[in-house]
């Protein structure tokens, strides 16, 4: 049996970080710093002592431990000094690779259904646009009036059948007008008429230009599925576009619009038969360009489709998508831009359009455009109230020809250093893709055009357009490194090379600020104080109380 007296006292357990504060601490300093003549050096060794005791990075321990000899805590010393350059080396190492690669693209799917990309937009612009006939009889008097003198009408035709083959990139068609100087100087007499009304009102009719359309290989009305629309190659007959206010709401009302195929190959997507009436036109001009772009595209490049041929178009598409986490990264290190971010300097883009690489450059011409003649054609750009650009006049036509050159040349801003190109002037247009980008890479091939496919000689040209697969490859562009996958990587390079972790900085921080600081402060606060001279120890001794046992 055990008696409360019997029990052994409990000791005073150690602080773990040292109390500082404690008077019985304090004299014990006191008088450990008056026995070494308050050598700070020796404090500080002493505060460092007590960290590398209690540190939780690997390695540090050893350094003070009393069971170990010199020459092993030496041996440990140089293994964590190379743990430790093997760390931050690493570290840095990764750290560059964040800054210098931070963007790549990646396979994302490579076997995605075909529709579920819409169709491209396919342009037909027809070199013979102007119907020759109202061009010279009803013309003059629809818009000069009555009483036209035949100087005027002369001016009139000879003016507007130039402007009917208008690209931006092609003035040079202009040159039998501008030839002429006595009608060159005599141009502004028709300033007061609009260009693109003037040749709306000319141009060929679709039952003019169209014979037959097939779309997914069955019959449709040409008239229907293709509109008259504006574009850097003048006014084409548009197929599957959203660029007109009645497009884009057809698009919003319709599920199915921007329209879409599944199947590939020959006959799966659109084919046309062009037969122009030879009464209405001149045979002077043959072929017509043909532009393939996205459906909320003003414009794009166009190519030369000869007559008498039979031209199929096959496409691939090359779909890109882009992560939201890149928006972390600026445009001008991922190389493109979001539909948003309106207020970037690379951001260009006509007022109420979706923003594309075509349309960005586009933005860029007519800025040129007007930059050197201080008027915009609405023949060849779009006209909208937020811009307040002077529509160019016939007169100022004379001026995008004499900047013919310029006008017929888009390079890119870093061109110039790779490229010995002999256009000294040109435009230059640094625009960047969106980050949702849509591009389809064609393939043509061109045959004679078989008239017994459609029983008599009535094509002008045939012109078939289909995707080559029914799946095409989809791409990703996402962040290689995010700023929460380099600090993972950051734990685990310190937790290999030196067992450490947050908690483990955190308490290195610690100790070498806050509690460093506690520990001068306390230690200069501690006043020396006067040994006492050792006395008795007296021990008191507790009766031992045995039980007697009482026999009755």
């Amino acid at each position: 049996m055990f008696y409360p007296l019997e029990l052994p006292r409990p000791r005073p357990r150690r602080p773990l970080f040292q109390n500082y504060g404690s008077n019985k601490t304090g004299l014990l300093l006191a008088s450990k710093v008056k026995n070494r003549d308050n050598n700070l050096k020796h404090s500080l060794l002493l505060y460092l002592k007590e960290y590398c005791e209690c540190s939780s990075i690997h390695g540090i321990r050893y350094l003070a431990d009393p069971k170990l000899r010199f020459f092993e805590r030496i041996i440990w010393l140089l293994l964590l000094v190379a743990t430790s350059i093997c760390a931050i080396f690493v570290y840095v190492d990764l750290t560059e690779l964040y800054h210098a690669v931070r963007i790549q693209t990646t396979i994302k799917d490579s076997m995605q259904p075909i529709f579920f990309v819409p169709f491209p937009s396919v342009g037909i612009c027809p070199r013979n646009r102007v119907n020759w006939i109202k061009l010279e009889r009803d013309g003059p008097n629809h818009f000069l009036g009555a009483n036209v003198t035949e100087a005027q009408k002369q001016l009139f035709i000879s003016f507007f059948s130039a402007a009917g083959d208008v690209h931006l990139n092609r003035l040079n068609n202009m040159d039998s007008f501008y030839a002429n100087a006595t009608l060159a100087s005599s141009v502004s007499q028709l300033d007061e008429l609009n260009v693109s009304e003037v040749l709306e009102y000319l141009q060929l009719e679709c039952k003019d230009i169209f014979y037959a359309c097939n779309w997914r290989g069955m019959p449709k009305n040409c008239c229907e599925i293709f509109e008259l629309e504006h574009t850097e190659s003048g006014l084409c007959w548009v197929f599957n576009s959203e660029v007109s206010p009645a497009m884009r709401k057809k698009a919003r009302e319709d599920q199915f619009y921007p329209y879409r195929t599944a199947r590939s190959g020959e006959g799966t997507g659109l084919d046309v038969f062009l037969s122009l009436n030879k009464s209405l036109i001149r045979l002077d001009k043959r072929g017509v360009y043909v532009m393939i772009k996205q459906p909320q595209q003003w414009s794009d490049n166009s190519r030369l489709v000869p007559h008498n041929a039979h031209t199929r178009i096959s496409m691939a598409p090359r779909f890109t998508t882009t992560d939201n986490r890149t928006r972390s990264v600026p445009p001008s290190i991922r190389r493109c831009i979001f539909p948003d971010e309106k207020e970037d300097p690379k951001y260009k883009n006509f007022p109420d359009f979706i923003y594309w690489v075509g349309n960005c450059r586009s933005r860029c011409h007519q800025e040129h455009v007007v930059d050197l003649c201080k008027c915009s054609p609405s023949l060849l750009f779009p006209v909208s109230a937020e811009d307040n650009f002077t529509d160019c006049k016939p007169s100022d036509f004379k001026c995008l020809y004499d900047h013919r050159q310029f006008l017929s040349v888009d390079r890119h801003a870093q061109e110039k250093d790779f490229v010995d190109n002999k256009f000294k002037e040109s435009m230059i247009c640094d625009c960047f893709t969106s980050c949702t980008q849509l591009i389809h890479e064609q393939e043509s091939t061109i045959s004679p055009l078989d008239y017994n496919e459609i029983g008599s000689e009535v094509g002008t040209l045939r012109l078939d357009i289909f995707f080559q697969s029914n799946w095409y490859i989809q791409y990703e562009t996402h962040m290689r490194f995010t700023f929460v996958e380099l600090l993972a990587n950051f734990g685990g390079i310190i937790g290999l090379f030196l067992g450490a972790s947050l908690l483990s900085g955190v308490e290195l921080i610690y100790y070498f600020t806050i509690g460093l600081y506690l520990y001068l402060r306390n230690q200069r606060n501690i006043k020396p104080q006067k040994v006492a001279e050792k006395s008795p120890i007296t021990v008191h001794f507790y009766p031992k109380i045995t039980p007697t046992k009482i026999t009755y």
